[in-house]
């Protein structure tokens, strides 16, 4: 299947975290799986630098876990990484994560492709002896 760009230039077919703040330049970054693992910090050498002398020279990185998902993982900061009001050492981000680093405020935004999410089963249901497809739901 070919990746096809849509007419905002996004593309459904590829996976993405958004990070939204005003910290960065254009009010927010964007990153795909290849761009991993990315350094977030105040260091001139941190892929991500934001100006917060709360942040470590390098503070926090995002990187894919095994099963392919983003994670933030903290790089032993002084002032640690929360997410959600909670101390992380590395947490799996999903879409609406509050990330606070320092005095930054970050929100995540995990974009799924389209082909994932339509693959992803939320619950089975078992279908009672003499009931079919059309009983259901009704």
């Amino acid at each position: 299947m070919q990746d096809t760009p849509q007419p905002d230039g996004t593309n459904d077919n590829v996976q993405r975290l958004i990070l939204k703040s005003p910290a960065f330049e254009r009010g927010r970054v964007e990153f795909q799986v290849g761009d991993m693992p990315v350094v977030l910090g105040r260091g001139k050498h941190s892929d991500i630098r934001i100006d917060d002398d709360l942040l470590s020279r390098r503070h926090a990185e995002l990187r894919l876990n095994a099963q392919g998902l983003f994670e933030i993982h903290d790089l032993d900061s002084t002032n640690l990484t929360i997410v959600n009001k909670h101390d992380v050492t590395s947490h799996v981000l999903q879409d609406g994560d509050q990330i606070l680093l320092g005095d930054t405020e970050i929100l995540a935004q995990v974009e799924m492709p389209a082909s994932e999410l339509n693959d992803q089963v939320t619950r089975d249901l078992t279908i009672a002896p003499g009931q079919d497809d059309e009983t259901i739901g009704n």
